[in-house]
């Protein structure tokens, strides 16, 4: 199978669930790598949901909605444009299969525990016996090597070990996880990043490579800036809400309605200055206010000067105003109001799509767009072994025979296991 996109052509066997993998080799199918995923009957994946989930209540009017492991909104969103099969790797049917398709693929991700690909009999080095140049990305949540290596570990539980808890929350209260699973994404982006050096390693070289990934480093790049804060002065940043360290304006106000809020941050002298004229109430004379240092020391008083006039506006009216003003400014929304956005819609990055069982949903699609390379049109995750008998026939010369023999054992099929 071959789409378009800037690395059509390629073609990834990858065992990745839940949220960091799945969503790394997401991006790399929006390129146009043919990512085959591989699942089990015996244990879907976790965002699949389990075989006894409800259905959500948004979908019991949808007469395709069959089964809520194929309806689950969080594995939805971050494996379209895969292909599905399963196959038990604890049989031995199920390992030589595995074998036989390594040779098609240009790299293979999982992000299961350190011990898990050794247990199952296919390590890097088992895989490049079968194929010398093979790229292997393991993603966990604390790499291979190390004291925590076995333990097991989760957006939730990475953010505090990679010292980012320690820099969410408010003045005054305790650390703060951000409730959203931010190294999942951090690390499926980083992830996405060493897989594409990898492949342009291969192609000048030859040479194939193992991607030791760890959550926890990945996310401590997006904190570094405070942790060399604290290994050069011994100094722990202190946790600040939604302020700046110096920036004054810095933060979220309230607006007209229930729980609507607009964001509004001063740089410079200048976008103040915009904002004191814009608002007209005398802010530029107050003494309080007169520098940047003035009013980082009066944020309190500054606060609750913009909170009371930010009270009788539209949030999105005035975010619009003021940034159209020199002010930086924009309405906080949420994940619904997110997928109608106006920008993102035209940009085709929030897209309707049509899964065979939910029917049409918006999703997060491509974020990216190439000059001179057609983006690969955006498809559906796939159906729990959807694609199963049609991958093994493509590259295996499977007949359907020998596949339904394979489903009679347990080793492949839909759904759960017999």
């Amino acid at each position: 199978m071959t789409a378009p996109g800037p690395l059509a052509g390629t073609r990834a066997i990858v065992l990745t669930q839940a949220w960091a993998g799945t969503y790394c080799t997401e991006l790399l199918a929006f390129l146009g790598v043919d990512v085959i995923q591989i699942e089990v009957r015996k244990r879907p994946d976790s965002w699949r949901g389990g075989y006894d989930t409800p259905l959500a209540k948004a979908l019991e009017a949808v007469s395709t909605a069959e089964h809520p492991w194929n309806c689950s909104a969080l594995y939805n969103s971050v494996n379209l444009n895969k292909r599905c099969i399963t196959l038990d790797l604890q049989t031995d049917a199920g390992v030589q299969i595995f074998k036989r398709l390594l040779p098609f693929a240009d790299f293979v991700a999982e992000n299961f525990s350190p011990r898990v690909l050794g247990n199952l009999g296919f390590d890097y080095e088992a895989m490049r016996a079968v194929k010398p140049d093979i790229i292997l990305c393991s993603l966990s949540a604390y790499g291979a090597t190390g004291p925590w290596r076995n333990i097991p570990g989760i957006g939730g539980t990475i953010e505090p070990t990679s010292g980012m808890s320690a820099l969410l929350g408010y003045e005054d209260g305790p650390p703060l996880n951000s409730g959203q699973m931010y190294p999942d994404a951090a690390a499926g982006i980083l992830g996405l990043g060493a897989l594409l050096t990898a492949l342009h390693h291969r192609d000048r070289t030859g040479e194939g490579q193992y991607i030791d990934f760890s959550m926890q480093e990945a996310s401590l790049c997006f904190v570094g800036e405070a942790a060399l804060e604290y290994e050069l002065t011994g100094a722990q940043r202190p946790r600040m809400g939604n302020k700046h360290p110096n920036f004054a304006p810095h933060g979220i106000y309230p607006c007209r309605g229930d729980d609507r809020w607009v964001a509004i941050a001063c740089e410079s002298e200048g976008e103040w200055l915009n904002l004191a004229r814009f608002a007209a109430l005398g802010w530029a004379a107050d003494v309080r206010f007169q520098d940047a240092p003035a009013r980082k020391l009066n944020e309190a008083a500054l606060d609750a000067a913009i909170s009371a006039w930010t009270a009788d506006h539209e949030r999105g009216t005035l975010a619009e105003r003021l940034s159209a003003a020199g002010v930086i400014a924009a309405p906080v929304i949420d994940a619904g109001e997110l997928a109608d956005d106006a920008n993102l819609r035209q940009r085709g990055v929030i897209t309707d799509v049509d899964h065979p069982e939910t029917g049409p949903w918006p999703q997060a699609a491509s974020p990216f767009a190439f000059s001179g390379v057609e983006n690969p049109p955006i498809r559906p995750a796939p159906l729990h072994g959807q694609h199963t008998a049609e991958v093994l026939a493509e590259l295996l010369d499977v007949t359907p025979e020998e596949y339904e023999r394979w489903v009679a054992d347990g080793v492949s099929g839909m759904g759960p296991p017999d």
